[in-house]
């Protein structure tokens, strides 16, 4: 049985392991298809994903997915984009949630069966990227242990985050160029890998790794191999058109929206906010790196293992043959690492960035390593396993706490149920300052443009649009949820002044104090709105 041109070539066997290197060239026809019992170790490792996250598919909606639900239904009600909603990720991100939300009949919970799909993606990429450069016994261990890893509820594997999302297109991408890689025409895949890459990096920023992985080749290989330097230049070329053709759909309308409001949140907030240079959280990191240890330890020590032996095998090679091509999940890792490093943010989920090109590289070791595969790749899982049934069995009341310790998901629901209640035609609800997701649980569109504390802290005009917001009795909300003290969202006193003038208590509802606005706005330095 042959295997795609990639760091090895099998011999026909049983067990049909890589051992024997051969020289190919860029252009040699690869297997036309991958063989029935890798295709069903990498069914398996897509079930093992999909199990891991079903315990969590009713719980709670996190803060991310409900955010951005919210921020899509708005924008789908006739509300401006990045003017009256507003957050710092790519149009492409907010398009998703919106054609997810109708096609899903309003339901909030079922972007969870989101998350489930693209995580299937992922390890079905990651997969079929192995398969392509290294050959079929690497896949199927490298579809076992993403299965795994990468649906850690303690990294918010669960929900609909912008790194699962993006990073699941980001590594389907890689995987069309990597097969690409050894076809008689090429360029047709490679425009379909620059598309996909186009489209994660329209889900978030960070989605650049698997871009980045195919384009740093494709230009060692014009640099460093005079012989293949025409076919990788047209190949590069390829992959540039399909990554310019969405990213151009996005400059336009962004241009059509506002071209400074757009600019600002898709690049210049994350440039002077947040980033691994400016406003880092660190202490976010010394939070979840015990968490991301016990995911992802044993997949980076053998993901460290493979990468050695990818470098070695392509250092005996005096050309540029195509076996060298491995070397790309050498190159996706880092990239990926760079990814992580970059957005300075270092919540739980961010580390989902590395869970893929961990796994592929992962699964070279685990290849090359014989019968004691089994038994390297228990150890490798045993602790994602361990920790993720320690969030399974917990109190389905606060299985999110226990999942990314964030008990506000939980209260979000009784808080939803408490306003559907007593709402009557016209009313609106403020989340004082900051629980996106209650917005998404409510089926309320926010009508103050910010929906996380960073954001109310340091977005555009943030803090005179809130002013204006509460203190204007034309468009001020009727409830106010008070989640954390006017004082932490304005530190000047404006906000607080405002509530206690204009606002009275009128429950509280599991904890949360709900505010009833019953005078109008009196002072003229306080809540002129805007329009």
């Amino acid at each position: 049985m042959s295997t795609p041109s990639g760091l090895w070539r099998a011999r026909p066997d049983p067990e049909s392991t890589v051992r024997v290197a051969v020289p190919s060239h860029i252009g040699r026809r690869a297997s036309p298809a991958i063989d029935r019992r890798t295709c069903t170790w990498i069914a398996a490792g897509a079930l093992i994903s999909v199990l891991m996250r079903v315990r969590m598919l009713w719980s709670p909606v996190g803060v991310d997915e409900g955010g951005y639900l919210a921020i899509a239904r708005a924008w789908a009600h006739g509300h401006v984009l990045y003017r009256d909603v507003w957050v710092d990720r790519p149009q492409g991100l907010l398009v998703l949630f919106r054609m997810w939300d109708w096609l899903a009949g309003g339901s909030t919970w079922s972007i969870r069966l989101m998350a489930m799909a693209f995580g299937v993606v992922l390890v079905v990429a990651t997969a079929v990227t192995v398969w392509a450069l290294v050959g079929h016994a690497a896949a199927r261990w490298a579809a076992v242990v993403c299965g795994v890893v990468s649906a850690a509820p303690v990294l918010e594997a669960h929900t609909a985050n912008g790194e699962l999302l993006s990073g699941a297109v980001a590594a389907a991408g890689l995987a069309v160029a990597a097969v690409g890689l050894s076809r008689a025409r090429p360029l047709r895949w490679f425009v379909a890998s620059g598309v996909l890459a186009g489209i994660a990096l329209s889900l978030k920023q960070s989605g650049f790794d698997g871009l980045l992985a195919v384009a740093g080749w494709l230009v060692g290989a014009a640099l460093f191999t005079r012989s293949q330097r025409r076919a990788a230049l047209r190949r590069l070329a390829a992959l540039s058109a399909g990554v310019a053709g969405v990213l151009s759909l996005l400059i336009v309308n962004g241009a059509s929206t506002g071209w400074e409001r757009w600019w600002t949140a898709v690049a210049g907030y994350r440039l002077r906010v947040e980033n691994s240079l400016v406003g880092a959280q660190w202490a976010n990191l010394r939070e979840s790196y015990p968490f991301a240890t016990a995911v992802l330890g044993g997949a980076a020590c053998c993901a460290l293992v493979g990468a050695v032996l990818v470098a070695v095998a392509a250092r005996r090679r005096e050309t540029w043959p195509h076996g060298r091509h491995a070397l790309i999940l050498v190159v996706w890792a880092a990239t990926a690492a760079a990814a992580f490093v970059i957005g300075g943010g270092f919540w739980r989920h961010y580390w989902l960035l590395l869970a893929a090109p961990f796994s592929a590289l992962a699964g070279v070791t685990l290849s090359r390593i014989g019968r004691h595969a089994p038994l390297v790749l228990a150890c490798v899982v045993a602790p994602c396993l361990v920790v993720s049934a320690w969030v399974f069995v917990g109190n389905p009341r606060t299985i999110n706490v226990r999942a990314f310790d964030d008990g506000r998901s939980e209260v979000n629901v009784p808080v939803a149920r408490w306003f559907a209640s007593h709402r009557r035609r016209g009313d609106n609800l403020y989340v004082l300052c900051f629980s996106a997701a209650l917005y998404a649980d409510a089926h309320q569109d926010p009508g103050y443009p910010y929906l996380w504390f960073t954001e109310v802290r340091h977005g555009p005009n943030a803090h005179r649009l809130l002013v204006d917001y509460l203190g204007d009795a034309g468009v001020a909300p009727r409830y106010i949820a008070e989640y954390q003290s006017p004082s932490t969202c304005d530190p000047s006193g404006d906000v607080g002044r405002i509530v206690r003038r204009d606002y009275h208590q009128v429950t509280v509802v599991d904890g949360i104090a709900i505010e009833q606005r019953d005078a109008p706005t009196q002072d003229p330095t306080l809540g002129n709105h805007v329009a």
